[in-house]
């Protein structure tokens, strides 16, 4: 893990309205910005943590939901509640797409495999699977999930998708066959973030109230291992190795966390009472970015996760949770915007 011992963190990012999701580019010190009104901004920083903007897109009408680069850097993806998303050329700038009326429900999350083929989840819990070649329409459609799709991760393979859902489960798609593989059973509370971990032997899924609830891989009926912990909903993660990741809390602070055996390891930044929307790490993985309702990006340092230790937090393990009730605070703050 780069240390970014030599750049200055950048400066943090004061947005004219409020950011709803950002990306760092994956091959340039730059980074992508969607906010509440349905702009996309594109901003670079250098070595001496300037940062400058660099264009704006204003394709969507409603807020920014996804914002999304291919590995090769060369396109982005974006989605909104307008219920269409985009395909844009980085280097020009050109729109190469606009999929208008994708979704009945407006979209709420995003995942890109490569430049031709990406996935959306709306809010009524449907999934498409899209391929550039094959437009107009999807080449899959799903609704296994009563409630929103809150997050999408594939694996390296391709070929398996992690759902998480408001619904309170976590579902593996199969997106070769196109067909729904197993899901959990229902949990108390809202399932709103993943990361796969442990050399894809686990998946961490962070819920509403705060814990980090673990599932061995291929056995999605119901958890492993269960991390309280947290003071509020655990509403983004980010891996930094297979052992270590970032969460984005609600009560506004970014902590550094070991799975197996699972430790709160510190606290590496916050946005003071203010909720993490999103995070993201840097093409060279020295910086993590996060994004807040308080109207501003913040970078930070990534930690060197080859010296991270399992602290004084002991595990702690707790019952198997049975029947979810609906959390629908998430959803509602978006529906009010």
């Amino acid at each position: 893990m780069a240390t970014n011992e030599e750049n200055t963190i950048p400066d943090s990012i004061a947005c004219p309205q409020q950011v709803t999701d950002i990306c760092f580019h994956t091959t340039k010190p730059a980074i992508i910005v969607g906010d509440i009104l349905g702009k996309v901004t594109l901003y670079s920083y250098d070595d001496e943590g300037k940062v400058h903007e660099l264009r704006t897109h204003e394709h969507h009408k409603k807020t920014i939901r996804c914002v999304r680069v291919t590995a090769d850097g060369q396109t982005m993806f974006t989605a909104g509640k307008d219920k269409s998303w985009c395909k844009v050329d980085l280097e020009s700038g050109a729109l190469l797409h606009e999929q208008s009326k994708a979704h009945e429900g407006a979209i709420y999350s995003a995942e890109v495999i490569d430049s031709n083929v990406m996935l959306t989840g709306d809010e009524d819990g449907v999934i498409k699977m899209w391929d550039m070649r094959r437009l107009p329409g999807p080449v899959m459609e799903l609704k296994e999930n009563d409630d929103y799709i809150s997050d999408m991760v594939c694996h390296d393979d391709r070929k398996h998708l992690l759902v998480s859902s408001g619904d309170g489960t976590l579902s593996c798609v199969n997106i070769k066959n196109r067909k729904l593989e197993l899901q959990s059973e229902l949990f108390d509370s809202d399932f709103l973030s993943l990361a796969i971990m442990k050399n894809a032997s686990k998946v961490v899924c962070g819920d509403g109230d705060g814990t980090l609830q673990i599932f061995n891989w291929g056995e999605w009926g119901n958890v492993s291992d269960r991390y309280p912990g947290h003071s509020g909903s655990i509403d983004s993660m980010l891996p930094l190795s297979e052992d270590v990741i970032c969460t984005g809390c609600e009560d506004g602070k970014l902590r550094l966390v070991h799975i197996l055996p699972n430790s709160i390891e510190s606290i590496i930044g916050s946005h003071g009472d203010f909720p993490i929307q999103s995070l993201t790490l840097s093409h060279d993985g020295a910086l993590i970015a996060s994004a807040s309702h308080d109207e501003h990006v913040k970078f930070w340092k990534t930690p060197d996760v080859d010296e991270v230790t399992v602290g004084s937090h002991s595990k702690r393990k707790g019952k198997k949770v049975g029947k979810h009730e609906k959390l629908k605070e998430r959803k509602a703050f978006f529906n009010d915007l």
